[in-house]
């Protein structure tokens, strides 16, 4: 159980919690039971992704945990729609996100895995002593095409750039969300050009978010948007928005006027 201090937990309650969240996210959440969890996109009109969000059905209540840097404006965004809709959200300020990389953990009581991936979350008001840091979740999230947005990187792609809809964040067959016919439309027009590269860099790199790189691809040097990054023993995992042509896997990276040999995940 790894503390991911980059997190924060808000909690919706009341009769129609579902069925706001229903109205102003990208996933079906009117297919959630208790229990299920699913990651979803809180969009602009223009279907520019705000924020990535995990939402967890607990009993009737929803755990929607996001970005610490950016959940409380996206609460206060969703405040503006709520009108007469009978539910009630705020932050949960006790509560805790806690990472599960354990299989013998996921699908147990209390751990939620969305998306079937091998990631679980689950929520702890107990203070943390592992002394363990959420450094490594994130490498593991990353290597599985999750990656939270932050104030660099929100409202500059749609959910296809950042391959929000290949982790079950984006429902093509649900009713209208805020952004979804521009959503839509990409989807069935075939307009995306950029979609996320994951690559491991052979040694640590500090790029922030939302930082310029090149990837070689073939003979060509194309130009990429560092979303997020993380540290491990065997170098740095980076997230990258990138042109998907030319085809091929890059094998070094350019930052800085410095080339780094890297890997495709």
């Amino acid at each position: 159980m790894i503390p991911l201090n980059y997190l924060s937990v808000a909690r919706f309650r009341g009769p129609e919690a579902g069925d706001f969240l229903q109205r102003q996210l990208s996933a079906d959440v009117a297919a959630l039971t208790p229990g299920d969890a699913s990651f979803a996109c809180c969009c602009t009109p223009k279907g520019q992704v705000i924020g990535l969000l995990l939402l967890c059905r607990e009993g009737d209540d929803y755990l929607v945990a996001g970005s610490a840097g950016l959940l409380p404006a996206i609460l206060t965004r969703l405040k503006m729609f709520v009108l007469r809709s009978r539910v009630e959200f705020g932050v949960e300020d006790e509560l805790k996100v806690r990472g599960f990389e354990d299989s013998s953990e996921l699908g147990s009581g209390g751990v939620f895995q969305p998306a079937g991936l091998g990631l679980g979350y689950g929520f702890s008001s107990e203070p943390d002593d592992s002394g363990q840091s959420g450094e490594l979740f994130k490498v593991v999230e990353i290597r599985q095409h999750v990656t939270w947005l932050g104030a660099e990187t929100s409202e500059k792609f749609i959910p296809q750039m950042l391959g929000y809809d290949q982790i079950g964040a984006v429902s093509f067959t649900k009713g209208c969300y805020p952004g979804q016919e521009i959503v839509a439309r990409a989807r069935y027009l075939g307009k995306v050009k950029r979609k996320p590269v994951i690559v491991r860099v052979f040694e640590p790199l500090a790029v922030s978010p939302g930082g310029q790189v090149e990837l070689m691809r073939g003979e060509t040097w194309v130009q990429g948007v560092v979303i997020d990054s993380a540290d491990s023993d065997d170098g740095t995992t980076l997230f990258i928005v990138a042109p998907f042509e030319p085809e091929g896997e890059p094998a070094e990276l350019r930052y800085l006027d410095r080339t780094y040999r890297c890997a495709t995940m």
